[in-house]
């Protein structure tokens, strides 16, 4: 069944025990994992998680339906995450197809089909299924993102102007994950609630460095991903004292490797470097970083590294060690790396 992005969470609790397979799709990347996530939290608290790859779907067809119909050693509830980057989820047609088609009852599979529309003809085969929910997810709009982030507000107990919420979206490029984090920072600082709402001032803004801390992330992840292990050094000393959002940094990380995966696709079918990087659709700012990176990782490479963000998010919920440690191992892991492949 084909539903909305923002009912897909709600449709599938409505009646869990009837649906075996959750998709996001579309081209907001960010949107898609949040919801994959938020669809997964219930069961995250008791059930065992289970991560399948393209690899895994194309080495065996028939993987994904074994994983979700065999039960775990204990015989415990079990849940299956599948993500596949842009151009992927066509290869894992067979293993989807082979998931739907059988009749055997077994664990809830979600999968972030990134870049996939809903007219391919995997996505209507999905959408035609009676036991499977899939939704698109759209770059969010400056109007939409400016109403979803003043009802975020309302929901922690905050007041703001429309002008605030204007802010914000900017702020975030639109990012609804990102902007429900600022949201939640300022109703921290104001010690705000549904049952004693507070207002914001637009000062606030200013005062709690949003913008500042987009940027200095966005410092950290070039230094990264572009192989400059000095810099990345110098700037993970320079924000230790104050530390930063670990959850803010792997979702804007997240939505960089989607970008460098996306335009690094259309170089490998000829594609001229400088002409893509100059392009609108390319931030101005980012344009040297995203050509120095394109030159340095592969498709493959950045699919990698894309499995290894994510999988460093499930290991700050789960590792018990000091998250921000986790993530600087990571960052300088993968600069080391890229200073190789240069």
């Amino acid at each position: 069944m084909k539903v909305k992005d923002k009912d897909i969470v709600q449709r599938f609790y409505a009646d869990p025990d009837t649906i075996r397979l959750a998709v996001l799709c579309g081209p907001n990347a960010t949107r898609c994992q949040a919801l994959a996530n938020e669809l997964a939290a219930p069961l995250a608290k008791s059930a065992e998680r289970v991560d399948l790859t393209i690899a895994d779907l194309t080495e065996s067809p028939a993987r994904l339906n074994d994983e979700a119909t065999s039960a775990s050693l204990f015989g415990d509830k079990r849940f299956i995450m599948v993500r596949l980057n842009s151009g992927e989820a066509v290869r894992a047609t067979a293993a989807i197809e082979t998931f739907l088609e059988s009749d055997t009852k077994g664990d809830p599979v979600f999968i972030v089909a990134t870049g996939m529309a809903d007219k391919t003809a995997l996505a209507k085969k999905i959408a035609a299924a009676p036991d499977a929910l899939i939704a698109t997810c759209y770059e969010t709009t400056q109007g939409d993102a400016v109403a979803a982030i003043t009802g975020m507000a309302r929901d922690e107990g905050v007041k703001i102007s429309r002008d605030m919420a204007a802010a914000i979206a900017a702020l975030t490029s639109n990012d609804l994950v990102l902007a429900k984090l600022e949201v939640e920072k300022i109703a921290l600082y104001l010690d705000a609630t549904p049952d004693s709402p507070q207002e914001a001032e637009a000062e606030l803004l200013a005062l709690l460095g949003a913008e500042n801390d987009e940027e200095d992330l966005g410092l950290l992840i070039n230094a990264a991903i572009g192989g400059d292990t000095g810099k990345l050094t110098q700037e993970l000393a320079a924000v230790s004292p104050t530390g930063f959002s670990e959850v803010g940094l792997i979702r804007l990380m997240l939505r960089h490797l989607t970008k460098l995966a996306e335009l690094r696709t259309k170089v490998d079918h000829g594609s001229n470097i400088s002409k893509l990087v100059n392009h609108p659709s390319v931030f101005w700012k980012d344009r040297d970083n995203y050509a120095r990176q394109l030159n340095i990782w592969s498709s493959a490479h950045i699919a990698r590294l894309i499995e290894r963000i994510l999988a460093l998010e499930i290991a700050l919920k789960s590792s018990g060690q000091p998250e921000q440690v986790l993530v600087e191992q990571e960052l300088l892991t993968i600069a080391r790396k890229a200073a190789r492949l240069r």
